[in-house]
Formats: C-alpha cells, sequence, structure tokens
C-alpha cells in the first residue's frame, strides 16, 4: 500500500481543544504550512491569520500529507474520520496520526477500517498538557506502519522532545497510555488524600507538600499542582472529565484483557462521583476540592 507523503510539511489538525490548538500553535511556530478544522468554527478564528482553515475533515485531508486527529472521544474520532465530509471520504491517501485518548480496541477498529480504504492510521497519543504542546515538549507514543511512522516523525520531533514507537500493532501505543493516565489518577489522588489527612489533623497542608517534595517520593504533580491544590486552584490543564472518562477506557480494557485492576476501579469510582458533583468542568486534581467537600473541611 502507498503510504501518504509528508514533504512540504503540510499538517492538518483536526479538534482545537486545549490540546489541539497547542499542536497547530506548535507546528505554525515551526515554519509548517498547517490547516486545521474544528466542529465549532468558532475556536478556529484565532487562527484565521496564521493558518489554513477548512471547512470539512475532507478538506483536511483533501490539502494535507500528514493530519493530526485530536478530539475529545471515540464518537468524536469516528466522526472526523468516517462522518459525512470525513477524511475516509477524500480522494487523498494522507497519514492520519490520532492523538486521542481511546481504548486499544476503539483505535484499532479505527486503523483497519482507513487501510481497507487506503489510508494508514497511526495511534499516536501524547503524554503532557496545553502548554507541553506550545513547546514541542509532549511525549508522543506511535504504533502502526513503520513506513507511515517514519514518513510522519519529522513532525512528531516538532511537537514531542521524545517520541516513543511502540508497536506495528494497532492500539498499542493507546494501552501504554491509558497505563501512564491511570498512573496521574492515582497519583493525584494520593496527594489529594494526603493533603486532606494534613488538614483533618489541623496542620497547614504546605508543610506535607513541602516535606513530600523535599523527598524521593515527590512528582512532576506534587511539584506543580501541589501548591494549586493547597490554594483551591483548578484551572484546568485536562478537565477531570477526561480524567474519568480515561479510568473508564483503562477499566473496560483491563476487562477485555482478562485481568483486574482493584485499585484503578476503586478510583475511577471516586472520580465518578466527584464528576457528578460538580467538578467535571475542574482540572483533575479538583478531587482534591471533592475530598474537602465530603469530609466537611470547607471554609
Amino acid at each position: 500500500m502507498a503510504v501518504g507523503r509528508t514533504e512540504g510539511m503540510k499538517v492538518g489538525v483536526a479538534g482545537l481543544g486545549l490540546m489541539g490548538s497547542g499542536i497547530a500553535e506548535r507546528l505554525i511556530g515551526t515554519g509548517h504550512d498547517v490547516w486545521v478544522y474544528n466542529r465549532d468554527r468558532s475556536k478556529a478564528k484565532r487562527f484565521f491569520k496564521s493558518a489554513r482553515i477548512a471547512k470539512s475533515p475532507t478538506e483536511l485531508a483533501q490539502n494535507c500529507g500528514l493530519v493530526i486527529t485530536v478530539v475529545t472521544n471515540f464518537d468524536a474520532v469516528r466522526d472526523v474520520l468516517f462522518g459525512k465530509a470525513g477524511i475516509a471520504e477524500s480522494k487523498c491517501r494522507p497519514i492520519v496520526a490520532d492523538a486521542s485518548t481511546i481504548s486499544p480496541m476503539q483505535s484499532e477498529q479505527c486503523a483497519q477500517e482507513l487501510r481497507r480504504r487506503g489510508i494508514e492510521m497511526l495511534g499516536m497519543p501524547v503524554m503532557g498538557g496545553p502548554a507541553a504542546a506550545k513547546a514541542g515538549e509532549l511525549v508522543p507514543m506511535v504504533a502502526g506502519s513503520k513506513k507511515a511512522f517514519a514518513k510522519a516523525r519529522p513532525v512528531f520531533e516538532k511537537i514531542g522532545k521524545q517520541v516513543f514507537y511502540i508497536s506495528e500493532k494497532d492500539g498499542a501505543a493507546n494501552a501504554v497510555k491509558l497505563a501512564l493516565n491511570l498512573n496521574i489518577a492515582l497519583i493525584a489522588t494520593a496527594v489529594s488524600e494526603g493533603i486532606t489527612l494534613a488538614r483533618g489533623a489541623g496542620i497547614d497542608p504546605s508543610v506535607f507538600v513541602n516535606i513530600l517534595n523535599s523527598t524521593y517520593f515527590k512528582t512532576g504533580l506534587s511539584e506543580k499542582k501541589g501548591p494549586m491544590m493547597i490554594k483551591g486552584d483548578f484551572t484546568p490543564s485536562f478537565h477531570l472529565k477526561n480524567m474519568l472518562k480515561d479510568l473508564e477506557l483503562a477499566s473496560a480494557t483491563a476487562q477485555a484483557c482478562g485481568i483486574t485492576l482493584p485499585t484503578t476501579a476503586l478510583v475511577q469510582q471516586v472520580f465518578r462521583v466527584a464528576s457528578n458533583s460538580g467538578y467535571s468542568e475542574q482540572d483533575y486534581t479538583a478531587i482534591c476540592a471533592f475530598l474537602t467537600k465530603i469530609n466537611g473541611m470547607e471554609k
């Protein structure tokens, strides 16, 4: 099968949320000819002078050698790929790199369906938030055709500080992404419970966070987010509702593999209750505020 060309660095970005916008800005800033598309066209207005705005995913695919899709969930991925005026309807054959967080089975299904139509899709979930995307410091994980990966890699290296090629197996990168995200959720919950315990014992929680961050057990989350959690600053870099979605995907993937992840299942339920209690649109670390509330510790 012929693999699409990325020469000339014409790259399309479908999905202009926090992450998609960051990726588009980075590619524009590194000299690429960028096309963008978003279902809500108002989100594309900011790129009016710096990129070309496509009216549909089909138009995006018609003009780009590589299309990066970064949308909210599986339904949105399928709509961009196979919906009316979707990428699959294009007469051209770009490489598609899907950076959305979906399950391994869902990614495999999309890749195989596109392949039957002559289009190669790489699963390319990333680690890092919008700020990392703008700075070119994401960590992309890629699975799929080695030949397609080799052609797209120069673009991936512009948005990522380190690029990991996982396997030719469709969906493999998505499994690794979910394994990483469940760790983030568990760490956020652990730090939140530590802060809650310190407060409950009448101790300034900043003492707990400062000591934690002076030990071997510190994390990037405890260093960057810990002080913000204490202050009650839950400005979203990644919404709690999306972390819940990823925990649900991890649990479903574990079930499909015939394994159990008991701690993940428990934390999934905590995030579900927090989401239903009004914290869904806040940062995922707002699990700390939720614990404060259910323990009657709100000022």
